[in-house]
């Protein structure tokens, strides 16, 4: 068993190892967003062929180094084409005036079918973002991308972010 902070061990190792009772984490800031009402509602926000739409952001008021920043989220889309399409889900931090491929924190390529065959979809996201420096106002955006039209962001939507202190 592999996990980021450790070079591996075996699985009797492992209570040792990640044992919480001398590592205590506590919850600091909580932010959300969501839709309203935040329910699916049919072609709701079609989403533009081959751009980075903005579909969600949420900002924590003051981070410190060492902390860790837990991202959640779901996303209901919807094709309406009838070919399979694919959309890029990306995650930004900070608050770029315009969001550059490659300079994401988070990547999701996701597949939807086409017009009738589960074509509607509830896509989930996780990250944590382990945080380097100090910061205020850090915003964390999501942005979506298909590779063609006739996709729409229908709902559910809830992008939260938890701060936690180590």
């Amino acid at each position: 068993m592999m996990c980021r902070q450790c070079s591996g061990h075996k699985d009797k190792d492992w209570k040792d190892d990640h044992s919480q009772k001398n590592k205590q984490a506590s919850f600091v800031d909580f932010e959300f967003f969501t839709l309203d009402p935040n329910i699916s509602i049919d072609n709701r926000f079609e989403l533009p062929e081959d751009v980075q739409t903005p579909v969600a952001s949420v900002t924590l008021d003051e981070v410190k180094k060492g902390n860790l920043v837990w991202l959640n989220g779901v996303f209901g889309l919807d094709n309406d084409d009838n070919n399979v399409r694919e959309v890029v889900m990306r995650i930004f931090k900070g608050s770029p005036l315009v969001f550059i491929p490659g300079q994401e924190i988070y990547l999701a390529r996701i597949e939807i079918d086409d017009e009738g065959n589960d074509d509607q979809v509830v896509e989930p996201l996780a990250h944590v973002d382990v945080i380097d420096s100090n910061d205020r106002n850090l915003t964390y955006t999501v942005t979506l991308q298909p590779d063609g039209d006739d996709v729409f962001l229908n709902g559910p939507v809830t992008f939260t972010a938890v701060l936690i202190k180590k």
